[in-house]
């Protein structure tokens, strides 16, 4: 399992380095970040592949139906699932193929799970991409939810995009290349300024950024 990364460090550096999030530091503060076992690599990668525009609840529902069709969800069982099997546990045929082309690419080496916890976030990043079904978002959000990565900054989150907006109070919603140059200050400790806006996601979205009148 991969370390824990010290966290209290990173809070140092952003108090000192990114004044503007301090108050969310001291309020949040400490982060309560763990990695993931890379036992449960597959199995959270495959709920990414199944949670595209659907609801959680629906997710959660079709997640815990194949669990209790397969048992210990791994590449092999999905792969000896037949279409009859998955189809009528509310699964879609596209999400059956998406589930059954990941755990072949996983089977054969192309998606080097038990190798993560050595390779660069670019390195894994390039690996997933090549995965049908998953997109920039959950790769990033496994990037830094399951491997605990300390510099990720999920250009594709609207939710952090619009808690970026108010803390930085500009006029707009951010794009995905204007995140990265707005962050670039949080190096290498973006993940945890991340979080800590999430944490205060409500909280800041419920501001108007200046120049914005309430209707």
């Amino acid at each position: 399992m991969p370390q824990t990364p010290d966290w209290s460090l990173g809070d140092k550096y952003l108090l000192q380095e990114v004044p503007v999030l301090g108050a969310l530091i001291k309020k949040y503060s400490p982060c309560t970040l763990v990695p993931e076992n890379e036992t449960r690599y597959f199995a959270t990668l495959m709920r990414g592949l199944i949670s595209q525009q659907l609801p959680p609840a629906v997710v959660n529902d079709l997640c815990s139906k194949i669990q209790a069709l397969l048992g210990e969800v791994t590449p092999e069982k999905i792969i000896a699932a037949t279409d009859k099997e998955l189809l009528a546990q509310g699964l879609v045929q596209q999400k059956i193929d998406y589930l059954r082309n990941f755990s072949h690419m996983v089977v054969n080496g192309q998606v080097t799970l038990d190798k993560f916890a050595e390779m660069s976030d670019t390195e894994i990043s390039k690996q997933l991409l090549q995965v049908k079904g998953l997109g920039q978002w959950t790769i990033e959000m496994f990037l830094l939810l399951a491997l605990c990565r300390t510099d990720i900054v999920p250009t594709a989150d609207h939710n952090f995009a619009k808690a970026l907006q108010t803390l930085l109070n500009l006029p707009t919603l951010p794009k995905r290349g204007e995140i990265n140059k707005l962050t670039a200050s949080w190096r290498p400790w973006r993940s945890l300024a991340v979080w800590y806006l999430w944490q205060a996601s409500e909280e800041l979205t419920t501001k108007v950024p200046a120049g914005k009148n309430k209707k």
